[in-house]
């Protein structure tokens, strides 16, 4: 795998914010866009996606990410709470339809103009623009269902202006398609050696169209087996997909142009609270319990206290300020005795005293704080409910997935990890898709998506400083790298032990994509795996239970628990308690492209509520 830090990205979009302006003029006349060099473009496309700050906030971190089940947000609760919020959704389908389609569009007529009418050998590099596309349309269809597909973009190409809405399987089917002409083809002509993937690498790209083949095979386990099991079976076979973490798909990210810019990890900027305020991106009591009941050495790499007592904000990293600290260490019994855990997920919910609740004094509900937000002039830290950090206010702080390391302006993306690749073997050698060894895709994979932190992500010393800090105080014998042999060792052994194997699967593959919402959702949708993250919310999941305590135990130690208190955890949203299957189509849709809209929400009409976000995608279990 060849890394290529985004170095040339200001001047393509400097290049193509004059080509957008231009598209009337090149319709007419492709090569008066000729000035560009399309490699400018090339990396705009790949990139483009996946740097965007705005939509990270809100298509990943408010929506996706809560809608899985993996993470929460107990501020901005419109997609943990079933809710809609077109100001928060309409930013993924903007992103892909504004800038991105036409260029890729613009990208494919120009390439094939110059091979009709100069003889300019461009085969290959449709072949990687094919499989680019696939990439950034694979993300929205996953999100919104049935969208513009075969017709997309061709406002200026061929004066489609009100482009038909595609049914997602003939989505899948013509991506197929374009993939298995795209693999052909990658060997046919040079490749663009500036690639933010491979640097130009034929053989790295097939497998990685292999790996796309794989992943639209499985997408469609649900809505047509024997077709998906047909196309994972054939891109299997072929022996060349992602397999080592070497051969990972992956895009670097720098600040060249500001947290604004086109260079950062658009989520990771969010989630740094650098483009529009604190992203409240916690994760999920349930996903997080899950970990810390199996010891997960992931923990270190991904979950950190977070600290806005500056500009930004970050992980905290005083170790000096703890006792006893023990990340492992769990509370998942609702109403039992107050328990001081170090690390707490939110709970799933759109009522704050549900989702931040942890116990309660008298009629009055103890909140788990969010944040560090002041050092007095002794260097101690309080949150945002005061408590001094150092005393009770360690043990009632909600945990984030850390901006130290994984989720960060200049984290890494992985656009297609292999570890993943080994997830989707062994489900579908589970469910007789395929030969292969399970248990050995299975292992890989659970080693693999541990060690892609240490392998690509930066904060290596914050997570020595928290693993150093957990022998000093509570485990002096552990050992990161043993204990993630011993991790991969107990998950395997227990496959299939304590239920379904199938979910054991998925649900590793789920917890591998901490901090991408989009997969974490697509896979959880498609499934409905794990099953704790509940289909439907109803009767007694929409309240919890909170120990009522006879003195704040966040300032005393001695209290004790006097009762208990039901309180309301979710109300169930717009959809009786569903829990979305979509994104809801953009208001303007309605408006702009009106016809095709509406035979689409029409067209999609499995439908467990009244509102659309419910309505299955033909990818939906």
């Amino acid at each position: 795998m060849k890394k290529i830090i985004i170095n040339i990205f200001v001047l393509a979009l400097v290049a193509l914010t004059s080509c957008t302006d231009r598209f009337q003029e090149m319709n007419d006349n492709d090569y008066t866009s000729g000035d560009m060099d399309p490699k400018y473009q090339f990396t705009f496309i790949q990139a483009k996606i996946f740097s965007n700050g705005h939509e990270g906030y809100r298509g990943n971190l408010i929506m996706a990410g809560p809608m899985s089940g993996l993470t929460s947000n107990p501020q901005y609760t419109q997609g943990q709470g079933f809710n809609r919020s077109d100001s928060f959704t309409e930013a993924s389908w903007t992103l892909l339809f504004g800038d991105i389609t036409k260029n890729i569009e613009d990208i494919r007529v120009r390439l094939q103009a110059k091979m009709d009418n100069e003889g300019e050998e461009n085969t290959g590099k449709l072949a990687q623009v094919a499989i680019v596309k696939v990439i950034n349309f694979l993300r929205i269809t996953a999100l919104y269902g049935d969208i513009p597909y075969s017709e997309a973009g061709k406002g200026y190409s061929e004066g489609i202006l009100y482009p038909k809405y595609d049914t997602q399987e003939e989505i899948f089917e013509q991506m197929i398609a374009e993939l298995l002409e795209a693999r052909t083809n990658l060997a046919a002509g040079n490749l663009f050696s500036e690639d933010y993937y491979y640097g130009g690498n034929a053989d790295s790209w097939e497998r990685l169209c292999n790996s796309l083949l794989m992943k639209i095979g499985i997408y469609m386990s649900a809505g047509n087996e024997s077709r998906g099991q047909e196309v994972f079976a054939e891109a299997y076979g072929t022996g060349k997909y992602i397999s080592a973490l070497s051969e990972s798909a992956i895009l670097e990210h720098n600040e060249s142009d500001g947290p604004w810019g086109q260079t950062t990890n658009g989520s990771g900027v969010a989630n740094e609270g650098r483009v529009g305020g604190q992203s409240y991106q916690f994760f999920s009591d349930k996903a997080l319990v899950s970990m810390q009941k199996l010891q997960d050495p992931r923990i270190f790499w991904v979950a950190s206290h977070i600290d806005n007592s500056g500009s930004s904000t970050a992980a905290f990293a005083n170790t000096s300020e703890y006792s006893n600290f023990d990340p492992f260490a769990y509370n998942d019994q609702d109403g039992d005795e107050f328990k001081y855990v170090h690390y707490r997920g939110a709970k799933e919910g759109d009522r704050p005293d549900g989702n931040r609740g942890i116990y309660m004094v008298g009629d009055n509900v103890g909140y788990s704080a969010y944040t560090i937000t002041e050092v007095d002039e002794f260097g101690n830290s309080y949150n945002n409910l005061g408590y001094k950090f150092s005393e009770g206010g360690q043990y009632g702080q909600l945990v984030a997935v850390s901006p130290a390391t994984i989720l960060n302006a200049t984290s890494p993306t992985i656009v297609f990890g292999s570890d993943e690749a080994h997830f989707m073997i062994a489900e579908a050698a589970q469910r007789g898709w395929v030969s292969a060894d399970k248990m050995t895709h299975f292992k890989t994979g659970v080693e693999q998506a541990i060690k892609k932190y240490p392998t690509f992500f930066g904060g290596g010393d914050y997570v020595t400083r928290f693993i150093d800090l957990y022998k000093d105080q509570s485990n002096p014998s552990y050992n990161w790298e043993d204990e993630v042999q011993n991790y991969v060792s107990t998950v395997a052994s227990n496959l299939g032990s304590n239920g379904d194997p199938l979910e054991a699967i998925v649900y590793q593959h789920w917890l591998s994509q901490i901090g991408n919402g989009y997969n974490s959702f697509a896979i959880w949708n498609r499934t409905h795996y794990p099953s704790f993250v509940k289909q439907n919310i109803s009767g007694e999941d929409r309240s919890i239970s909170l120990p009522v305590m006879n003195v704040d135990p966040l300032k005393d130690q001695t209290a004790s628990k006097v009762g208990t208190q039901n309180i309301e955890l979710h109300t169930g949203g717009i959809t009786n308690g569903n829990r979305p299957a979509r994104f809801p189509y953009p208001n303007r849709e309605f408006t702009v492209n009106p016809t095709n809209a509406n035979d689409a929400v029409r067209n999609q009409n499995d439908n467990p509520s009244s509102d659309f976000i419910s309505a299955k995608q033909f990818m939906s279990f």
